[in-house]
């Protein structure tokens, strides 16, 4: 007669290791794949705000502006006068952040915005800081 060895009792720890793995592996993809911030090319120090009423989702492509009126979007540096074919395909409906330094003038952006209106873009989401109290 032959006799089954017993069935060894399967533990939770058997079942947790390919699960710890995978999510692990995920995590380290996530870091390595993911953006989290676009530094722009050039110093910039944004102003700060106390109040913020709904702050804006920081998107991808943001267009830096310099105190001394350098440009950069999406993190790589452009001339004023490439402003235009650089947003050639930015949606109507969606508005285009700007991260502008605190201590640019209101001419220079004034002048800006024309531009961006020039470009076909008509609405603009000033980024600021949020004051720590």
């Amino acid at each position: 007669m032959i006799i089954a060895p017993p069935k060894r009792p399967r533990s939770t720890e058997d079942s947790l290791l390919p699960l710890i793995n995978i999510v692990f592996l995920l995590l380290i993809f996530f870091m390595l794949a993911g953006v989290l911030t676009q530094k722009p090319p050039f110093e910039l120090r944004t102003p700060s705000t106390a109040d913020i009423n709904g702050a804006a989702q920081l998107q991808h492509k943001v267009l830096d502006v310099g105190v001394d009126g350098h440009l950069a979007f999406a993190g790589q540096p452009i001339k004023r006068d490439e402003l235009g074919k650089a947003l050639a395909d930015w949606p109507q409906d969606k508005s285009l952040q700007i991260r502008a330094a605190a201590d640019i003038k209101a001419g220079q952006l004034s002048s800006l915005f024309a531009a961006l209106r020039r470009a076909g873009i008509s609405q603009v989401d000033l980024l600021t800081r949020h004051k720590q109290s």
